[in-house]
């Protein structure tokens, strides 16, 4: 996933988390003031500093993934910082391919090592072929395709209020996943449903898996849990 070039100030996102912007392709990702950057390499080693002094430095295992800053940090008290990064997949496929991405959160505290502490959807984009003859195109009204998508929104809980030192911020996490066409499953066979007609060829909302979440930090063990489990979406989340 890439970023577009931020040559002014960005004021911070309607989710609470201000953005993290370039001033060119290989710059750092910085804050609009410039006091918070995060930089990465393609092997995966990341550093944050705060006012030009280094707040944190960790290496991801990247295994078969991409990772990558996201333009998500929320300042914490005590010089505290949550920095969001993003594991990438990318699969291609006969006639089709995956992208998926998920966010994660990372607590960055003056004298401590960095922590994840939140790991969720962020986002997919699948496209599956479906046709493989002429009949099959007519049978499919002529959308070859079995298209998934998946948005992950990260927000500050609008009631998170003011907090002692060491506790962070409620935060809530809406995903919204999609289908085209109408009625269309990984787990199932397309060719195996009834023929498509022009009234099925709309996006539908995967109502299983567009869900709303908060989540609470958990002192004791370090990080955040949501209030009920996510559900398995694997459709989406697996390329």
């Amino acid at each position: 996933m890439s970023f577009p070039l931020a040559l002014a100030a960005l004021a911070a996102m309607p989710s609470g988390f201000e953005t993290l912007a370039q001033a060119g392709v290989d710059a750092p990702f910085c804050s609009a003031d410039g006091e918070i950057c995060v930089s990465a390499t393609k092997e995966g080693a990341f550093a944050v500093t705060s006012k030009g002094q280094p707040l944190g430095a960790w290496s991801e295992d990247q295994d078969e993934s991409s990772v990558e800053p996201l333009p998500m940090l929320l300042r914490l008290k005590g010089g505290a910082v949550l920095i969001g990064i993003g594991a990438a997949q990318h699969q291609m496929y006969s006639g089709g391919n995956a992208d998926v991405e998920a966010q994660r959160l990372m607590l960055l505290r003056p004298g401590s090592a960095p922590r994840a502490v939140l790991e969720a959807p962020y986002r997919s984009d699948i496209s599956i072929r479906a046709c493989f003859s002429e009949k099959d195109m007519k049978r499919r009204a002529g959308a070859c395709h079995d298209d998934y998508a998946l948005t992950g929104d990260l927000s500050v809980a609008p009631d998170a209020g003011d907090l002692p030192d060491l506790l962070l911020p409620d935060l809530l996490l809406n995903v919204r996943a999609t289908t085209f066409p109408r009625g269309v499953s990984r787990d199932a066979d397309s060719l195996a449903l009834p023929a498509l007609t022009r009234r099925d060829l709309v996006t539908s909302e995967d109502k299983a898996c567009t869900y709303r979440r908060a989540f609470h930090f958990d002192a004791a063990a370090g990080a955040y849990r949501p209030d009920a489990p996510l559900p398995a979406c694997g459709q989406y989340t697996t390329p």
